[in-house]
């Protein structure tokens, strides 16, 4: 496979769904959203692999100002349920400060 200018001559492209566009958080996922943001908390999908199409995620979570040590979930989640994981763990994060 050869690679021009960044874009890859597979049809993997195609078929692709990368982290999808269908999941819009609703406002008490975006509430959760902001405490994160606010309180340093990075909760995000990284790639299982490297590449350019990746098909599989852990999700990544670091705090504070030590942002460069990450802690990665065992759980490897795809485009189907990765989103709804990631504000679970937002959710977890923003109750288990607010009680």
């Amino acid at each position: 496979m050869k690679h021009y200018r960044g874009k890859s001559k597979s049809n993997k492209k195609g078929k692709y769904k990368g982290l999808g566009n269908s999941f819009i958080a609703n406002e008490e996922q975006l509430k959760w959203d902001k405490y994160c943001i606010s309180n340093n908390i990075r909760i995000s999908p990284h790639p299982t692999s490297q590449g350019i199409y990746p098909e599989e995620w852990r999700i990544s979570i670091s705090f504070g100002s030590d942002y460069k040590k990450i802690y990665k979930t065992p759980t490897v989640y795809t485009v189907e349920n990765i989103w709804e994981e990631i504000y679970d763990m937002k959710r977890y994060y923003y109750d288990k400060r607010k009680i």
